[in-house]
């Protein structure tokens, strides 16, 4: 799924002749010139189209495009498209001989801009990687510049960037940093980012770093994402975080996920961890949510829950729910 990084610098393309830039290379070579600067570079595989969204049509992304001089929109990876892109567009802003931003999307997502762009292909991906891990070193503190570039690293179909994440997202890196790393790394690092983002997960000191890298396992494309989940769901010793883990069930779209969080509901010792067993089946896919909410009315729990799954039943508005809230009424 995702290509081999190599840690082997050749000093010269035997297929082309001319001497490979590192890293230092590269930066000089975007700060060359002020304006934009852009470049591609192999996108991993199954990340989605990464691209700008400004609205939902009947449910789904309308992809609109990007202004590179805006931050109007939303930057979006979405997986369902039915080819993912193959390229990613890296694109530097320079202001007097320094770059001060920086925007990736997938290379079939249109731009635009006021100026000029200048392109500087081709790009070693390892060399990309070094250069923007150098900008969020050299920036620290300026948050919300770095939470487009840490997308940018993850995107990259090289298994550096899934190093350099995870050196991100370990101690003692800023908080921002770990838990947007953590994320990318589920979202986009396959097996190795799980492995990860689960040990984030079972042993980070921070309670709410473990929930955090919870919903992030809950975005990985790994086929037993769900699996995870669910075992963290059970041996957590926050009630918080166990809690956090069955709503997160309930979002994969993983067929298991109501008896699983019905079963959860019969061995928690945990009020509030019911509670959130109880609304994590109202975000289960309608027909199934209502069904399950009915369930827990009919069996043998405790008034409390009852009571939730009263309350969100009523919430659903469904015919079937209806029917069954006007049949109790009507006794």
């Amino acid at each position: 799924m995702i290509k081999s990084g190599s840690f082997i610098v050749l000093a010269v393309l035997c297929f082309s002749g001319f001497t490979r830039a590192d890293a230092s290379d590269l930066q000089k070579r975007v700060e060359q010139q002020d304006g934009w600067v852009g470049y591609r570079v192999p996108q991993v595989a199954g990340s989605g189209s990464s691209c700008c969204y400004s609205s939902f049509d009947n449910g789904e992304f309308r992809k609109t495009g990007c202004d590179l001089d805006s931050k109007k929109g939303s930057f979006v990876s979405v997986r369902e498209e039915a080819a993912g892109p193959d390229e990613l567009s890296i694109y530097w802003h320079v202001d007097n001989g320094k770059a001060d931003r920086i925007l990736a999307y997938s290379a079939n997502c249109p731009v635009t801009s006021a100026t000029s762009l200048r392109w500087i292909d081709p790009v070693e991906p390892v060399d990309s990687i070094k250069t923007l891990l150098k900008w969020v070193e050299a920036h620290p503190g300026v948050e919300e510049k770095k939470s487009t570039v840490l997308p940018a690293i993850a995107l990259h179909a090289d298994e550096e960037a899934t190093r350099v994440l995870i050196d991100l997202a370990s101690a003692p890196r800023a908080k921002k940093i770990r838990e947007e790393s953590v994320f990318w790394l589920g979202h986009a690092r396959g097996a190795r980012g799980a492995d990860f983002v689960e040990r984030v997960a079972n042993s980070d000191p921070a309670e709410e770093m473990r929930e955090h890298a919870v919903f992030s396992l809950s975005q990985s494309s790994e086929k037993d994402a769900y699996d995870r989940v669910l075992r963290i769901s059970k041996q957590d010793a926050s009630a918080e975080v166990r809690g956090k883990a069955l709503f997160w069930m309930a979002q994969m779209e993983d067929p298991r996920a109501q008896t699983d969080i019905l079963a959860a509901l019969d061995s928690e010792a945990s009020d509030d961890v019911r509670e959130e067993a109880v609304f994590a089946l109202s975000q289960l896919d309608e027909e199934d949510a209502t069904r399950a909410l009915i369930a827990v009315i009919r069996g043998n729990y405790p008034r409390p829950v009852k009571e939730k799954a009263l309350f969100w039943l009523g919430e659903s508005g469904t015919d079937e729910a209806m029917a069954f809230l006007d049949d109790m009424l009507t006794r």
